[in-house]
Protein backbone atom coordinates (compact mmCIF):
# COMPACT_ATOMS: atom_id res chain seq x y z
CA UNK A 1 0.00 0.00 0.00
CA UNK A 2 1.41 3.38 -1.02
CA UNK A 3 1.44 6.04 1.67
CA UNK A 4 0.04 9.47 0.91
CA UNK A 5 2.11 12.64 0.87
CA UNK A 6 0.98 13.72 4.34
CA UNK A 7 1.77 10.29 5.79
CA UNK A 8 5.23 10.26 4.17
CA UNK A 9 6.08 13.74 5.44
CA UNK A 10 4.84 12.88 8.95
CA UNK A 11 6.81 9.62 8.92
CA UNK A 12 9.94 11.43 7.72
CA UNK A 13 9.74 13.95 10.58
CA UNK A 14 9.11 11.19 13.13
CA UNK A 15 11.93 9.02 11.76
CA UNK A 16 14.32 11.98 11.74
CA UNK A 17 13.40 12.93 15.29
CA UNK A 18 13.78 9.30 16.42
CA UNK A 19 17.19 8.96 14.75
CA UNK A 20 18.53 12.24 16.13
CA UNK A 21 17.14 11.72 19.63
CA UNK A 22 18.42 8.13 19.67
CA UNK A 23 21.87 9.24 18.54
CA UNK A 24 21.93 12.03 21.10
CA UNK A 25 20.70 9.75 23.89
CA UNK A 26 23.20 7.02 23.01
CA UNK A 27 26.10 9.46 22.80
CA UNK A 28 25.13 11.13 26.05
CA UNK A 29 24.80 7.81 27.86
CA UNK A 30 28.13 6.55 26.52
CA UNK A 31 29.99 9.72 27.52
CA UNK A 32 28.40 9.94 30.98
CA UNK A 33 28.90 6.20 31.55
CA UNK A 34 32.59 6.44 30.66
CA UNK A 35 33.14 9.59 32.72
CA UNK A 36 31.35 8.40 35.88
CA UNK A 37 32.88 4.94 35.75
CA UNK A 38 36.37 6.36 35.28
CA UNK A 39 35.82 8.78 38.14
CA UNK A 40 34.54 6.00 40.39
CA UNK A 41 37.44 3.72 39.55
CA UNK A 42 39.98 6.51 40.09
CA UNK A 43 38.43 7.29 43.46
CA UNK A 44 38.47 3.61 44.41
CA UNK A 45 42.12 3.33 43.35
CA UNK A 46 43.08 6.37 45.43
CA UNK A 47 41.22 4.94 48.42
CA UNK A 48 42.95 1.54 47.99
CA UNK A 49 46.42 3.15 47.92
CA UNK A 50 45.59 5.08 51.09
CA UNK A 51 44.31 1.96 52.84
CA UNK A 52 47.35 -0.02 51.69
CA UNK A 53 49.66 2.50 53.39
CA UNK A 54 47.66 2.10 56.62
CA UNK A 55 47.93 -1.68 56.34
CA UNK A 56 51.67 -1.40 55.72
CA UNK A 57 52.10 0.78 58.84
CA UNK A 58 49.92 -1.47 60.98
CA UNK A 59 51.72 -4.65 59.96
CA UNK A 60 55.09 -3.07 60.76
CA UNK A 61 54.19 -3.02 64.46
CA UNK A 62 55.30 -6.12 66.42
CA UNK A 63 52.54 -8.46 67.56
CA UNK A 64 49.91 -6.91 65.34
CA UNK A 65 46.74 -8.88 64.60
CA UNK A 66 46.07 -8.86 60.82
CA UNK A 67 42.29 -8.99 61.20
CA UNK A 68 42.46 -6.10 63.66
CA UNK A 69 44.48 -4.02 61.21
CA UNK A 70 41.95 -4.68 58.46
CA UNK A 71 39.06 -3.90 60.79
CA UNK A 72 40.55 -0.52 61.62
CA UNK A 73 40.51 0.66 58.01
CA UNK A 74 38.04 3.49 57.18
CA UNK A 75 36.21 1.52 54.46
CA UNK A 76 33.09 2.83 52.83
CA UNK A 77 29.82 0.95 52.52
CA UNK A 78 30.01 -1.90 50.03
CA UNK A 79 33.84 -2.09 50.16
CA UNK A 80 35.58 -5.39 50.93
CA UNK A 81 39.26 -5.48 52.06
CA UNK A 82 41.42 -8.59 51.65
CA UNK A 83 45.03 -9.40 52.51
CA UNK A 84 47.16 -12.29 51.30
CA UNK A 85 50.17 -13.00 53.45
CA UNK A 86 52.19 -16.10 54.05
CA UNK A 87 49.91 -18.26 51.98
CA UNK A 88 46.85 -17.16 53.95
CA UNK A 89 43.92 -14.84 53.18
CA UNK A 90 42.75 -12.35 55.79
CA UNK A 91 39.67 -10.18 55.89
CA UNK A 92 37.57 -8.28 58.43
CA UNK A 93 34.43 -8.89 56.29
CA UNK A 94 31.76 -11.26 57.48
CA UNK A 95 31.47 -12.48 53.88
CA UNK A 96 34.96 -13.97 54.05
CA UNK A 97 35.39 -14.47 57.78
CA UNK A 98 37.75 -13.00 60.32
CA UNK A 99 39.81 -16.20 60.53
CA UNK A 100 42.63 -16.94 58.13
CA UNK A 101 41.65 -18.91 55.09
CA UNK A 102 43.85 -20.59 52.57
CA UNK A 103 41.37 -20.50 49.69
CA UNK A 104 41.12 -17.50 47.35
CA UNK A 105 37.91 -15.42 47.75
CA UNK A 106 35.50 -15.85 44.84
CA UNK A 107 35.27 -12.09 44.28
CA UNK A 108 38.89 -11.93 43.12
CA UNK A 109 39.65 -13.27 39.65
CA UNK A 110 42.79 -15.44 39.32
CA UNK A 111 44.36 -13.15 36.73
CA UNK A 112 44.19 -10.18 39.09
CA UNK A 113 45.69 -12.16 41.99
CA UNK A 114 48.46 -13.50 39.73
CA UNK A 115 49.45 -10.03 38.48
CA UNK A 116 49.60 -8.59 42.03
CA UNK A 117 51.60 -11.57 43.29
CA UNK A 118 54.16 -10.80 40.57
CA UNK A 119 54.51 -7.28 41.96
CA UNK A 120 52.28 -5.37 39.50
CA UNK A 121 49.38 -3.21 40.74
CA UNK A 122 46.20 -4.24 38.91
CA UNK A 123 42.57 -3.24 38.56
CA UNK A 124 39.69 -5.26 37.09
CA UNK A 125 35.90 -5.05 36.96
CA UNK A 126 34.20 -8.03 38.55
CA UNK A 127 30.84 -9.20 39.86
CA UNK A 128 30.79 -9.57 43.62
CA UNK A 129 27.74 -11.05 45.33
CA UNK A 130 25.70 -10.37 42.21
CA UNK A 131 26.67 -6.68 42.06
CA UNK A 132 29.03 -4.97 39.60
CA UNK A 133 32.27 -4.07 41.37
CA UNK A 134 35.88 -3.08 40.74
CA UNK A 135 38.69 -5.08 42.32
CA UNK A 136 42.04 -3.37 42.95
CA UNK A 137 45.20 -5.18 44.07
CA UNK A 138 48.46 -3.65 45.34
CA UNK A 139 51.65 -5.50 46.34
CA UNK A 140 52.85 -4.48 49.84
CA UNK A 141 56.45 -5.73 49.69
CA UNK A 142 57.57 -4.19 52.97
CA UNK A 143 55.03 -6.35 54.81
CA UNK A 144 55.44 -9.37 52.52
CA UNK A 145 51.77 -9.24 51.59
CA UNK A 146 49.33 -8.41 48.77
CA UNK A 147 46.48 -6.08 49.57
CA UNK A 148 43.10 -6.12 47.71
CA UNK A 149 39.95 -4.06 47.88
CA UNK A 150 36.65 -4.76 46.12
CA UNK A 151 34.55 -1.60 45.68
CA UNK A 152 30.86 -2.00 44.83
CA UNK A 153 29.56 -0.17 41.73
CA UNK A 154 25.89 -0.90 42.51
CA UNK A 155 25.04 2.73 43.27
CA UNK A 156 26.74 3.88 40.08
CA UNK A 157 24.87 1.15 38.17
CA UNK A 158 21.55 2.40 39.56
CA UNK A 159 22.48 5.96 38.63
CA UNK A 160 23.36 4.91 35.08
CA UNK A 161 20.13 2.88 34.85
CA UNK A 162 18.10 5.92 35.86
CA UNK A 163 20.01 8.02 33.34
CA UNK A 164 19.28 5.46 30.60
CA UNK A 165 15.58 5.52 31.49
CA UNK A 166 15.48 9.32 31.42
CA UNK A 167 17.27 9.41 28.06
CA UNK A 168 14.96 6.75 26.61
CA UNK A 169 11.86 8.63 27.75
CA UNK A 170 13.33 11.84 26.35
CA UNK A 171 14.00 10.12 23.02
CA UNK A 172 10.42 8.83 22.88
CA UNK A 173 9.07 12.28 23.78
CA UNK A 174 11.25 13.84 21.08
CA UNK A 175 9.99 11.27 18.55
CA UNK A 176 6.39 12.04 19.53
CA UNK A 177 7.17 15.74 19.19
CA UNK A 178 8.66 15.10 15.75
CA UNK A 179 5.51 13.19 14.83
CA UNK A 180 3.31 16.12 15.88
CA UNK A 181 5.53 18.63 14.11
CA UNK A 182 5.51 16.43 11.01
CA UNK A 183 1.74 16.22 11.10
CA UNK A 184 1.47 19.99 11.42
CA UNK A 185 4.04 20.56 8.68
CA UNK A 186 2.40 18.03 6.36
CA UNK A 187 -0.98 19.68 6.86
CA UNK A 188 0.52 23.06 6.10
CA UNK A 189 2.34 21.60 3.10
CA UNK A 190 -0.71 19.86 1.66
CA UNK A 191 -3.10 22.74 2.33
CA UNK A 192 -2.19 24.56 -0.93
CA UNK A 193 -2.58 21.28 -2.82
CA UNK A 194 -6.00 20.79 -1.23
CA UNK A 195 -6.96 24.29 -2.33
CA UNK A 196 -5.82 23.48 -5.85
CA UNK A 197 -7.81 20.23 -5.80
CA UNK A 198 -10.95 22.02 -4.56
CA UNK A 199 -10.65 24.76 -7.17
CA UNK A 200 -9.91 22.22 -9.90
CA UNK A 201 -12.98 20.18 -8.88
CA UNK A 202 -15.13 23.34 -8.96
CA UNK A 203 -13.78 24.21 -12.41
CA UNK A 204 -14.43 20.67 -13.64
CA UNK A 205 -18.00 21.12 -12.41
CA UNK A 206 -18.37 24.21 -14.59
CA UNK A 207 -17.44 27.04 -12.17
CA UNK A 208 -14.86 28.63 -14.46
CA UNK A 209 -14.78 31.81 -12.36
CA UNK A 210 -12.94 30.02 -9.53
CA UNK A 211 -9.34 31.07 -8.90
CA UNK A 212 -6.60 30.23 -6.42
CA UNK A 213 -6.01 32.93 -3.79
CA UNK A 214 -2.62 34.63 -3.79
CA UNK A 215 -0.51 33.85 -0.73
CA UNK A 216 2.56 35.18 1.04
CA UNK A 217 4.76 32.26 0.04
CA UNK A 218 6.72 33.24 -3.09
CA UNK A 219 7.13 29.62 -4.19
CA UNK A 220 3.41 28.86 -3.94
CA UNK A 221 2.55 32.24 -5.41
CA UNK A 222 4.21 31.19 -8.68
CA UNK A 223 2.08 28.05 -8.74
CA UNK A 224 -1.12 29.98 -7.99
CA UNK A 225 -0.36 32.56 -10.67
CA UNK A 226 0.38 29.91 -13.31
CA UNK A 227 -2.73 27.94 -12.36
CA UNK A 228 -4.95 31.03 -12.55
CA UNK A 229 -3.50 32.01 -15.92
CA UNK A 230 -4.16 28.50 -17.23
CA UNK A 231 -7.77 28.59 -16.00
CA UNK A 232 -8.28 32.05 -17.52
CA UNK A 233 -6.97 30.83 -20.85
CA UNK A 234 -9.24 27.78 -20.63
CA UNK A 235 -12.23 29.97 -19.78
CA UNK A 236 -11.55 32.24 -22.76
CA UNK A 237 -11.21 29.22 -25.04
CA UNK A 238 -14.47 27.69 -23.84
CA UNK A 239 -16.25 31.02 -24.18
CA UNK A 240 -14.97 31.39 -27.73
CA UNK A 241 -16.07 27.88 -28.63
CA UNK A 242 -19.48 28.36 -27.02
CA UNK A 243 -19.92 31.71 -28.72
CA UNK A 244 -18.88 30.20 -32.04
CA UNK A 245 -21.34 27.30 -31.69
CA UNK A 246 -24.10 29.67 -30.65
CA UNK A 247 -23.39 32.08 -33.51
CA UNK A 248 -23.20 29.30 -36.08
CA UNK A 249 -26.39 27.68 -34.80
CA UNK A 250 -28.18 31.02 -34.77
CA UNK A 251 -27.02 31.87 -38.29
CA UNK A 252 -28.15 28.50 -39.56
CA UNK A 253 -31.71 29.03 -38.39
CA UNK A 254 -32.62 31.51 -41.19
CA UNK A 255 -31.42 29.40 -44.15
CA UNK A 256 -32.79 26.31 -42.44
CA UNK A 257 -36.19 27.95 -42.14
CA UNK A 258 -36.04 28.81 -45.83
CA UNK A 259 -35.09 25.24 -46.73
CA UNK A 260 -37.92 23.86 -44.57
CA UNK A 261 -40.41 26.18 -46.24
CA UNK A 262 -39.13 25.13 -49.66
CA UNK A 263 -39.44 21.46 -48.77
CA UNK A 264 -42.99 22.00 -47.53
CA UNK A 265 -43.81 23.75 -50.81
CA UNK A 266 -42.33 20.89 -52.79
CA UNK A 267 -44.40 18.47 -50.76
CA UNK A 268 -47.51 20.11 -52.25
CA UNK A 269 -46.31 19.21 -55.77
CA UNK A 270 -44.92 15.79 -54.84
CA UNK A 271 -47.52 13.97 -56.94
CA UNK A 272 -46.28 15.78 -60.03
CA UNK A 273 -42.68 14.69 -59.45
CA UNK A 274 -41.18 11.51 -60.88
CA UNK A 275 -40.80 8.52 -58.58
CA UNK A 276 -37.08 9.18 -58.08
CA UNK A 277 -37.83 12.84 -57.36
CA UNK A 278 -40.47 11.95 -54.76
CA UNK A 279 -38.07 9.55 -53.05
CA UNK A 280 -35.34 12.20 -53.01
CA UNK A 281 -37.81 14.74 -51.61
CA UNK A 282 -38.68 12.35 -48.75
CA UNK A 283 -35.01 11.85 -47.91
CA UNK A 284 -34.44 15.60 -48.06
CA UNK A 285 -37.34 16.24 -45.68
CA UNK A 286 -36.04 13.69 -43.17
CA UNK A 287 -32.53 15.16 -43.26
CA UNK A 288 -33.84 18.71 -42.93
CA UNK A 289 -35.85 17.68 -39.87
CA UNK A 290 -32.79 15.97 -38.39
CA UNK A 291 -30.67 19.04 -39.15
CA UNK A 292 -33.29 21.29 -37.53
CA UNK A 293 -33.25 19.19 -34.35
CA UNK A 294 -29.45 19.32 -34.29
CA UNK A 295 -29.45 23.13 -34.58
CA UNK A 296 -31.96 23.39 -31.74
CA UNK A 297 -29.85 21.09 -29.57
CA UNK A 298 -26.71 23.08 -30.35
CA UNK A 299 -28.46 26.29 -29.38
CA UNK A 300 -29.65 24.69 -26.12
CA UNK A 301 -26.17 23.38 -25.25
CA UNK A 302 -24.58 26.72 -26.12
CA UNK A 303 -26.85 28.34 -23.52
CA UNK A 304 -25.55 25.88 -20.92
CA UNK A 305 -21.96 26.63 -21.94
CA UNK A 306 -22.57 30.35 -21.73
CA UNK A 307 -24.32 30.04 -18.36
CA UNK A 308 -27.51 31.51 -19.81
CA UNK A 309 -29.74 28.47 -19.27
CA UNK A 310 -32.21 29.73 -16.67
CA UNK A 311 -34.42 27.23 -14.89
CA UNK A 312 -38.10 27.89 -14.25
CA UNK A 313 -38.25 25.94 -10.99
CA UNK A 314 -41.43 24.82 -9.28
CA UNK A 315 -42.39 22.08 -6.84
CA UNK A 316 -44.25 19.37 -8.72
CA UNK A 317 -45.08 15.66 -8.19
CA UNK A 318 -42.59 13.73 -10.25
CA UNK A 319 -44.81 10.69 -10.70
CA UNK A 320 -47.53 12.77 -12.39
CA UNK A 321 -44.98 14.43 -14.65
CA UNK A 322 -43.49 11.09 -15.71
CA UNK A 323 -46.87 9.41 -16.24
CA UNK A 324 -48.22 12.27 -18.36
CA UNK A 325 -45.01 12.69 -20.38
CA UNK A 326 -44.69 8.98 -21.20
CA UNK A 327 -48.40 8.73 -22.05
CA UNK A 328 -48.14 11.71 -24.41
CA UNK A 329 -45.05 10.23 -26.05
CA UNK A 330 -46.22 6.66 -26.51
CA UNK A 331 -50.01 6.95 -26.41
CA UNK A 332 -50.03 4.54 -23.46
CA UNK A 333 -47.96 1.79 -25.09
CA UNK A 334 -45.05 2.09 -22.62
CA UNK A 335 -45.95 0.91 -19.08
CA UNK A 336 -45.09 3.12 -16.09
CA UNK A 337 -44.61 1.84 -12.54
CA UNK A 338 -44.57 4.14 -9.50
CA UNK A 339 -43.29 2.73 -6.21
CA UNK A 340 -45.55 3.38 -3.19
CA UNK A 341 -42.83 5.44 -1.49
CA UNK A 342 -42.56 7.70 -4.56
CA UNK A 343 -46.28 8.36 -5.00
CA UNK A 344 -46.89 12.09 -4.78
CA UNK A 345 -43.25 12.84 -3.91
CA UNK A 346 -42.24 16.36 -4.92
CA UNK A 347 -39.19 17.63 -6.76
CA UNK A 348 -38.14 21.21 -7.37
CA UNK A 349 -37.60 21.22 -11.10
CA UNK A 350 -38.19 22.88 -14.44
CA UNK A 351 -41.11 21.00 -15.95
CA UNK A 352 -40.10 21.61 -19.57
CA UNK A 353 -36.52 20.46 -19.07
CA UNK A 354 -37.46 17.29 -17.19
CA UNK A 355 -39.90 16.44 -19.97
CA UNK A 356 -37.14 17.04 -22.49
CA UNK A 357 -34.85 14.61 -20.62
CA UNK A 358 -37.54 11.92 -20.66
CA UNK A 359 -38.24 12.44 -24.35
CA UNK A 360 -34.54 12.28 -25.21
CA UNK A 361 -34.12 9.00 -23.32
CA UNK A 362 -37.23 7.54 -24.95
CA UNK A 363 -35.99 8.68 -28.36
CA UNK A 364 -32.63 7.10 -27.67
CA UNK A 365 -34.31 3.80 -26.70
CA UNK A 366 -36.47 3.86 -29.83
CA UNK A 367 -33.52 4.65 -32.11
CA UNK A 368 -30.98 2.15 -30.79
CA UNK A 369 -32.89 -0.44 -28.74
CA UNK A 370 -36.26 -0.92 -30.40
CA UNK A 371 -38.05 1.31 -27.88
CA UNK A 372 -38.48 1.49 -24.11
CA UNK A 373 -40.15 -1.44 -22.38
CA UNK A 374 -40.71 0.11 -18.95
CA UNK A 375 -40.45 3.44 -17.13
CA UNK A 376 -40.42 3.37 -13.32
CA UNK A 377 -40.28 5.91 -10.48
CA UNK A 378 -38.81 5.04 -7.07
CA UNK A 379 -37.61 6.65 -3.85
CA UNK A 380 -33.91 6.18 -2.96
CA UNK A 381 -32.69 7.79 0.27
CA UNK A 382 -33.68 11.38 -0.41
CA UNK A 383 -33.55 11.02 -4.20
CA UNK A 384 -36.28 10.30 -6.70
CA UNK A 385 -35.12 7.94 -9.43
CA UNK A 386 -36.71 7.57 -12.86
CA UNK A 387 -35.56 4.47 -14.78
CA UNK A 388 -36.02 4.03 -18.53
CA UNK A 389 -35.53 0.37 -19.48
CA UNK A 390 -35.06 -1.06 -22.94
CA UNK A 391 -34.48 -4.57 -24.27
CA UNK A 392 -31.75 -3.64 -26.72
CA UNK A 393 -28.10 -4.75 -26.81
CA UNK A 394 -27.21 -2.59 -23.80
CA UNK A 395 -24.24 -0.28 -23.35
CA UNK A 396 -20.78 -1.81 -22.73
CA UNK A 397 -19.24 -0.82 -19.38
CA UNK A 398 -16.36 1.01 -21.06
CA UNK A 399 -18.83 3.26 -22.89
CA UNK A 400 -21.25 4.08 -20.05
CA UNK A 401 -19.54 7.35 -19.23
CA UNK A 402 -18.78 8.38 -22.79
CA UNK A 403 -22.33 7.96 -24.14
CA UNK A 404 -23.14 11.34 -22.54
CA UNK A 405 -20.40 13.10 -24.48
CA UNK A 406 -21.38 15.30 -27.38
CA UNK A 407 -21.38 13.53 -30.76
CA UNK A 408 -19.91 10.37 -29.25
CA UNK A 409 -20.38 7.53 -31.71
CA UNK A 410 -18.92 4.44 -30.09
CA UNK A 411 -20.35 1.05 -30.97
CA UNK A 412 -23.56 2.65 -32.22
CA UNK A 413 -21.83 4.60 -34.99
CA UNK A 414 -23.30 2.50 -37.78
CA UNK A 415 -26.79 2.59 -36.38
CA UNK A 416 -26.54 6.32 -35.71
CA UNK A 417 -25.74 6.97 -39.33
CA UNK A 418 -28.94 5.27 -40.33
CA UNK A 419 -31.14 6.89 -37.70
CA UNK A 420 -32.50 10.35 -37.22
CA UNK A 421 -30.63 11.23 -34.02
CA UNK A 422 -28.53 14.38 -33.82
CA UNK A 423 -25.89 12.85 -31.55
CA UNK A 424 -26.64 15.42 -28.86
CA UNK A 425 -29.71 13.97 -27.15
CA UNK A 426 -27.95 12.19 -24.27
CA UNK A 427 -25.45 15.03 -23.83
CA UNK A 428 -28.30 17.53 -23.61
CA UNK A 429 -30.21 15.29 -21.17
CA UNK A 430 -27.09 15.10 -19.00
CA UNK A 431 -26.81 18.92 -18.97
CA UNK A 432 -30.46 19.29 -18.00
CA UNK A 433 -30.13 16.83 -15.12
CA UNK A 434 -26.89 18.42 -13.91
CA UNK A 435 -28.58 21.83 -13.89
CA UNK A 436 -31.07 20.34 -11.39
CA UNK A 437 -28.17 19.11 -9.19
CA UNK A 438 -29.12 15.58 -10.18
CA UNK A 439 -27.37 12.59 -11.73
CA UNK A 440 -27.82 10.67 -14.97
CA UNK A 441 -26.20 7.31 -15.60
CA UNK A 442 -26.70 4.11 -17.55
CA UNK A 443 -26.72 0.65 -15.93
CA UNK A 444 -27.33 -2.87 -17.09
CA UNK A 445 -30.98 -3.84 -17.03
CA UNK A 446 -31.78 -7.10 -15.22
CA UNK A 447 -32.60 -9.58 -17.96
CA UNK A 448 -30.62 -7.71 -20.61
CA UNK A 449 -30.68 -4.30 -22.18
CA UNK A 450 -29.87 -0.85 -20.84
CA UNK A 451 -31.35 1.10 -17.95
CA UNK A 452 -30.95 4.88 -17.97
CA UNK A 453 -31.41 6.27 -14.45
CA UNK A 454 -32.35 9.88 -13.67
CA UNK A 455 -31.84 10.86 -10.02
CA UNK A 456 -33.24 14.17 -8.78
CA UNK A 457 -33.10 15.47 -5.18
CA UNK A 458 -36.49 15.19 -3.52
CA UNK A 459 -38.06 18.39 -2.22
CA UNK A 460 -39.70 16.41 0.60
CA UNK A 461 -37.18 14.12 2.35
CA UNK A 462 -39.93 11.93 3.87
CA UNK A 463 -40.91 8.99 1.66
CA UNK A 464 -44.59 8.28 1.13
CA UNK A 465 -45.99 5.09 2.67
CA UNK A 466 -49.39 5.05 0.97
CA UNK A 467 -50.10 2.82 -1.97
CA UNK A 468 -49.53 4.04 -5.47
CA UNK A 469 -52.57 4.72 -7.58
CA UNK A 470 -53.01 2.70 -10.78
CA UNK A 471 -50.94 4.01 -13.64
CA UNK A 472 -52.50 4.09 -17.08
Amino acid sequence: MTLGLRARVTFAFAAGAAALSGLLAGTTYALVHHYLLAQREEAATTQTYSDARLVKAGLALPGTNVAGVLSSLPLGQGTLSLLYRGGQWYSASVAVGETPRSSRPASLPPSLVSMVSEGTPARQRVVSEGQPSVAIGLPVRAAGADYFEVHSLAELSRTLGLLALVLAVSALATTAGGLLVGRWASRRLVRPLSSIADVAAAIAGGALDQRLPRGDDPDLDVLARSFNEMVSALERRIERDARFASDVSHELRSPLTTVQATVELLQVFREQLPVEGGRALGLLKAEVQRFSLMVQDLLEISRFDAGAANLDLEELPLDDLVVNSVAAYSAGTIPVQVAPSAHGALVRADRRRVQRVLVNLLDNARTYAGGAVLVSVAWRAGWLAVCVDDAGPGVPPQERERVFERFYRGAAAGRRAEGSGSGLGLALAHEHVKAHHGRLRVDERPGGGARFVIELPAADLTPRADQARPVP
